[in-house]
């Protein structure tokens, strides 16, 4: 969306710096109305690593909103001239596939899980580990072979 876009880089402009740390937040905007969140914690400067994290408020899910400003981060994150990292993190509980979508849709692969690794109403839930290079978004797809 481009008021979406227009948002993420207007709220990252003063961050993008190769020598920016610390934890970022933007707005996530749906037709001029904010519909949630998507955060960049810069984990290590000298690993060039980040961890993000987002939410849309429940009236928004299912719209693909989640994927593109994921995706629109993982611009900003990994812009040479911007913030330079290379390597972005972030887990999703097991059970929460639409959330896993989001994250694969901007490119992540799952890793691995960890368990027990958040509480979540109490209760400790697993999570998948999700990464993503700066280098697999350089990396050609290789078409899915066709099943006879």
């Amino acid at each position: 969306l481009p008021t979406q876009e227009r948002l993420l880089r207007e709220s990252s402009a003063r961050a993008e710096a190769p020598t920016t740390s610390g934890k970022l937040h933007w707005i996530v905007e749906h037709d001029g109305v904010p519909a949630g969140w998507i955060s960049l914690d810069i984990t290590s400067r000298d690993q060039a690593t980040g961890s993000v994290g987002y939410t849309l408020d429940p009236a928004f899910h299912g719209r693909r909103i989640a994927s593109r400003a994921a995706r629109l981060l993982v611009d900003i994150a990994f812009d040479p001239a911007g913030l330079a990292l290379e390597r972005l993190e972030a887990v999703v509980s097991v059970e929460n596939i639409a959330s896993q979508r989001v994250l694969e849709a901007a490119g992540f692969r799952r890793e691995g899980i960890a368990r027990g690794l958040l509480r979540i109403h109490g209760v400790r839930v697993d999570h998948y580990r999700y990464g993503l290079l700066h280098t697999d978004l350089l990396e050609p797809e290789v078409p899915e072979p066709d099943n006879p």
